[in-house]
């Protein structure tokens, strides 16, 4: 029997170790294999992340960053201006657009379109001359076809206008409106060619609401896109003219919309730069139109916001949409590539605008001194693209956390802060020229919303209050009391803030815009508080007075 046991067991040896040996060999393929497969999957994903990386984190080539000033009705004083020059550049800006619009001293014939507060063409002279000795190139603007509100609200142009009723698009078939539009073009380029060469003009003509309405435009029987057109080459003939050696710039969004079947025919000849335009978080570029400007211009610039685009009637700028608008502007156009081409494409440059109105109609939005941050940020940011490009995996990042990892050092270096975030900037732990304007403005919008959340209370208590004070003949002064009181020193603490900001703003603007903006900043806030005390004091006076069940 154990004979038999060893027999068996000889025999199982016998047979099994090939199959063990086939077992064996079938682990060492497959352990090979999947090492093999492994391997190859190791040097794909850094085969993949060496290009990825190599291919996105180029740096950005932009030769212009050009901050825009608008001065429309709300000039800050050019000796601060001359204080932020230095700061500018530090920033890498390379130029300043300035909108003069009603702020620039015209003579003779023009001299009504200059406001009563406007430059001195003394101080304009010195700041501009400053500017450039520091090596930042200056670009005036003068609208030349719609926001011509500054000239066409005057007796003197108003019959100049499209359409009688709107002071904001001029006729571009009167021979008077080519006078006009050239001698403010030939007052402007002169001043600023006495000074340096005018390397480059920009003559607006963005949103033009009313265009081929009157009676002349009809009679040439044209669309609306040809007498645009036509209009933006004589008013570009006009610049040539007077400087022959200066380009001239364009906002694109009356280019836009012709068909690119039409393109060749309605856009030849034109000798301008666009700049194309949208001041959004997330931006709607249509790359037709940047194709059809690539084949027809020398150069394509973009413009993006500071301030200026949340709003008409906005205290801040939202800092969150302002940083997502530029970021959204650079992502795009770093590594950007016209289809059929191979070459990257370099964008001329890009302009951050800052608008201090909507239109010259309407309230001023947002100070610069509250812009501060947001423009500062941005230029940090269009630095950290040039310097150090970036990666596709950025776009993961949120705002907070692209914000900490890259720019926040450099942010609280600029703005001489302590541990301040991008989401909420503490004026008193900063040193920045002008942060108690921006600090007395939080204390202001605070202000207004308690009295907007209080008020909402108050409205649906005085309801009641109404309603027994008048059937009853009573009310129940101890609440009246409480809330006079509130009123009272809301009152008190809005004077306050008042007082203040117009002692400080007066360093930077003058009386005249100071009194504008107080005026229309405070307006609604005092009505209301106002009203409410004195509806109170009324009750207190006319009714009986009743204690309460309880008192």
């Amino acid at each position: 029997m154990h004979n038999l046991k060893n027999q068996n067991d000889k025999y199982f040896k016998i047979k099994m170790r090939p199959i063990l040996a086939r077992t064996f060999k079938h682990k060492i393929v497959i352990l090979t294999t999947f090492s093999l497969i492994y391997f190859i999957i190791i040097l794909i994903l850094i085969n993949t992340w060496f290009f990825r990386s190599m291919e996105t984190k180029s740096k950005l080539s932009l030769d212009n960053v050009i901050v825009h000033f608008d001065f429309k009705g709300s000039p800050p004083k050019m000796s601060y201006l001359t204080t932020l020059l230095p700061k500018l550049k530090y920033l890498g800006v390379t130029g300043l657009l300035m909108e003069y619009e009603d702020m620039f001293p015209y003579e003779d014939k023009l001299v009504n379109l200059s406001a009563r507060n406007c430059y001195e063409k003394s101080e304009l002279f010195e700041f501009v001359s400053l500017a450039t000795q520091s090596g930042l190139e200056i670009i005036p603007l003068i609208q030349t076809f719609g926001h011509m509100e500054h000239a066409l609200k005057l007796k003197q142009f108003q019959h100049l206008r499209e359409e009688p009723l709107y002071p904001d698009s001029i006729c571009p078939s009167r021979v008077e409106s080519q006078d006009l539009i050239k001698n403010m073009i030939e007052q402007v380029a002169t001043f600023h060619n006495d000074i340096a060469p005018l390397k480059r003009f920009h003559i607006g003509c963005d949103e033009v609401y009313h265009i081929n309405k009157c009676h002349l435009c009809k009679r040439r029987d044209l669309k609306d896109i040809e007498i645009f057109v036509k209009h933006v080459k004589i008013v570009t003939d006009i610049v040539k003219k007077i400087s022959p050696n200066t380009t001239v710039l364009i906002w694109d969004d009356g280019l836009r919309d012709v068909p690119i079947y039409k393109w060749d025919n309605f856009i030849k000849n034109l000798s301008v730069e666009p700049v194309y335009w949208d001041y959004r978080p997330s931006l709607s570029v249509s790359h037709v139109s940047l194709m059809k400007y690539y084949y027809s211009f020398q150069n394509i610039w973009i413009a993006s916001a500071y301030k200026g685009a949340d709003g008409r009637v906005a205290t801040f700028p939202d800092i969150k949409k302002r940083f997502l608008n530029n970021f959204s502007w650079l992502s795009i156009i770093n590594n950007y590539k016209f289809g059929g081409t191979t070459d990257l494409y370099s964008f001329k440059g890009i302009i951050l605008t800052g608008w201090s109105r909507y239109s010259h109609m309407d309230p001023p939005c947002e100070l610069f001194h509250n812009a501060i941050p947001s423009l500062f940020v941005n230029l940090l940011l269009v630095k950290h693209f040039k310097e150090n490009g970036y990666s596709d995996a950025d776009d993961e990042l949120n705002f907070t956390d692209y914000f900490d990892k890259y720019l926040k050092n450099k942010f609280n270096s600029v703005l001489e802060c302590n541990k301040v975030t991008i989401n909420y900037i503490e004026p008193s732990q900063c040193k920045f020229d002008g942060k108690e304007i921006y600090q007395l403005h939080l204390h202001l919008n605070r202000l207004f919303s308690d009295v907007t959340y209080n008020m909402n209370d108050e409205v649906r208590g005085l309801s009641a209050v109404d309603y027994y004070s008048k059937t009853h003949n009573t009310i129940n002064v101890n609440n009246v009391n409480k809330d006079l009181e509130w009123t009272n020193t809301t009152i008190k603490e809005l004077l306050q803030i008042e007082h203040r900001l117009r002692q400080i703003l007066l360093q930077y603007y003058d009386v005249p815009f100071v009194n504008e903006y107080l005026n229309y900043k405070l307006y609604n806030c005092k009505k209301t508080i106002f009203s409410l005390s004195k509806h109170l004091k009324d009750m207190l006076k006319t009714r009986t007075w009743d204690r309460g069940p309880y008192n």
